[in-house]
């Protein structure tokens, strides 16, 4: 579901970018690396509460970067209410997004 959101062009990557999606209202699910630091977590958690949008921690890293074809990433963004929904559907269930 990350794949297809991704090629759909909903998600965004990294600090900058994720951001900015959450300033501007763009982003619907923030999933944060279970490895990220603890600075990351803090500052993505406090801005992704103050604006109501939900917070996931999910994965290393490497497995979110690989995702946006990266080395490493420890922050994205889901930027559509219907991706945004059907992952998080998934994480419920079990399932590896």
């Amino acid at each position: 579901m990350l794949f297809l959101a991704r090629r759909a062009g909903r998600v965004v990557g990294g600090d900058r970018a994720v951001r900015a999606a959450i300033q501007r209202g763009c982003a619907k699910l923030v999933l944060l690396a279970t490895n990220a630091s603890g600075r990351t977590r803090r500052t993505f958690l406090f801005w992704s509460r103050s604006r109501g949008v939900p917070v996931v921690t999910w994965g290393l890293k490497e497995e979110l970067g690989r995702i946006m074809n990266r080395a490493t990433c420890a922050v994205m963004a889901i930027t559509d209410e219907n991706f945004s929904q059907g992952i998080l559907k998934h994480l419920e269930r079990g399932d590896s997004g």
